[in-house]
């Protein structure tokens, strides 16, 4: 409802009187929700240390932990080069510890450390506190609604079936290895 009681319409026109598909503005305003999420989310962890990009990256080390970087770039989106620039970024900061693999030199294991952790926690709080203002209002059922719908439009997107849960788990499965 809007400041005069009124429900917005599903869609609104554009400037020119054309309507605006559904889906589109379904996805406009979901990326709207998004950069401007980000946007507090950045300014919010800025005494922390952290950005949006970094705290993502160590949230996942820290739920994968050991994570490697493959599992990394997979559950982020991101491509393991760019990951490569964040990584580094947590090193220096000691907020995380990059090995070799002691069974795939290739490999690389990522661990938070004890100052990870610590940060870890209270980026966590924050995010918590953002997500409560962002969902004010908007009714339970609608969240069940939200939560089908974005796993259908992630797994359109994603396609691998491994990244698919992943992601919409946010665990490894049982039968993947521990990195060693």
């Amino acid at each position: 409802m809007d400041e005069h009681g009124q429900k917005p319409p599903l869609s609104p026109a554009t400037p020119d009187g054309l309507e605006i598909d559904p889906a589109h503005y379904a996805l406009h305003l979901l990326a709207a929700v998004s950069r401007f999420r980000d946007a507090a989310l950045d300014k919010d962890f800025a005494p922390l240390g952290l950005t949006v990009t970094r705290y993502r990256a160590l949230n996942a080390i820290v739920m994968f932990e050991p994570c490697t970087m493959g599992e990394l770039a997979d559950f982020s989106g991101v491509e393991r080069t760019t990951m490569t620039r964040t990584v580094d970024q947590l090193v220096a900061a000691d907020l995380i510890d990059r090995q070799p693999s002691a069974t795939d030199r290739r490999q690389v294991i990522l661990r938070p450390t004890a100052h990870g952790l610590e940060i870890t926690a209270q980026a966590r709080q924050i995010v918590r506190e953002q997500n409560e203002r962002i969902m004010e209002g908007v009714p339970e059922d609608a969240l069940g609604v939200m939560i089908q719908a974005k796993s259908q439009m992630f797994a359109n997107l994603a396609g691998d079936p491994l990244t698919i849960e992943r992601m919409l788990t946010l665990r490894r499965r049982e039968e993947d290895p521990l990195p060693a």
